[in-house]
């Protein structure tokens, strides 16, 4: 048996509003539109119909960036749609022109750390009906209801400062925003997501909670505020809160595999093995190199188990998703060693 080494690896912080966040399975997407942003991310996703099922059928998937105009892509047959070529950037995808269903947009946060390779985000979006023949409402960002346009303008340009790789910079840009309105959740969810970059955890997990302060039934704040916990190595207090976001949020792929995470911390190891099962399998294909922790946690569970085979399987995974990691020799030689009995 070899001892818990946990490698700062890097994880993909996904922000999206709390609806409709989810892992698809499926990696590939049929329709994928390069936006010509020269990024190496994409966002991609499945629509659902409100009763859960894949939507057959064309629908037209706006993505919208708050400096770069607008991209659009149309579902295929099975309800899926993908964006790639993104940057680092906050972006809004928008179902709007659909005569049957209520308008849907939702923001997700793209952040991918330097040296880092390009991510994959993943959307669920499950459509609801349209009440009676109401005209069609235009869709507008509830987040930025109420926010005043100089607090918009101030949070517009720490997004471009935080897009073109300077975080300092927009953090000052957005405690502008915030001085100038103080309930700005997302301001302050944001710019934790810039004090993260820096390292700064426990700047980062206080602007989490005041996000959480001003509107407590955010999602992105609090599953931020669980991982820059668990950053912090504070598993018993993460451990209830991302009870919480998978609480509110059960296909939330990154709650599970850091309550799978935090539970292994704490020596749970039965219900660490289920969660970080569950994460794996909520995150598929796009999520294995982020998650790829997870592999090296069940294999130390699987050890304590008396589980060699499933042991060793967890190991090759591991090593295929991390060749390069400091200990990876160490692995190898305990992987022959399990092979050889």
């Amino acid at each position: 048996m070899f001892s818990i080494i946990r490698d700062r690896s890097t994880w993909v912080f996904v922000f999206a509003t709390a609806i409709g966040l989810a892992a698809s399975a499926s990696a590939q997407m049929i329709n994928s539109t390069d936006v010509g942003l020269g990024g190496a991310n994409s966002i991609t996703g499945t629509v659902l119909t409100p009763a859960g099922v894949r939507l057959e059928g064309r629908v037209t998937v706006r993505l919208t960036t708050m400096t770069k105009g607008d991209r659009v892509a149309v579902t295929d047959d099975s309800g899926n749609f993908g964006f790639r070529g993104l940057t680092n950037g906050d972006y809004l995808i928008t179902i709007d022109k659909e005569k049957n269903y209520e308008p849907y947009s939702q923001n997700v946060n793209v952040f991918q750390m330097r040296g880092t390779p390009g991510q994959n985000f993943m959307l669920s979006i499950r459509l609801k009906p349209k009440a009676g023949v109401a005209p069609k409402p235009g869709v507008v960002n509830a987040q930025f209801v109420g926010v005043p346009e100089t607090a918009l303008a101030f949070y517009k340009k720490a997004t471009e400062l935080a897009g073109s790789g300077d975080p300092k910079g927009a953090i000052a840009q957005f405690e502008l925003a915030i001085a100038d309105y103080p309930k700005f959740s997302l301001a302050y969810n944001d710019m934790g997501v810039q004090y993260l970059k820096l390292n700064d955890l426990g700047r980062a997990d206080d602007a989490f909670k005041s996000a959480l302060n001003i509107d407590s039934t955010s999602f992105p704040p609090l599953l931020n505020h669980g991982m820059a916990l668990y950053e912090m190595k504070l598993y018993a207090k993460a451990e209830p809160v991302l009870r919480e976001v998978i609480k509110a949020q059960e296909g939330s792929a990154a709650g599970h595999f850091f309550l799978g995470q935090t539970l292994a911390y704490l020596g749970n190891f039965p219900e660490a093995q289920k969660e970080l099962t569950t994460g794996l399998t909520l995150g598929g294909e796009p999520m294995a190199i982020p998650m790829k922790e997870a592999h090296r946690l069940l294999a130390i569970i699987y050890s304590t188990q008396g589980d060699k085979k499933r042991q060793a399987a967890e190991l090759e995974t591991y090593l295929k998703l991390a060749p390069n990691t400091p200990d990876a020799e160490q692995i190898r030689k305990v992987l022959a060693k399990l092979k050889g009995q």
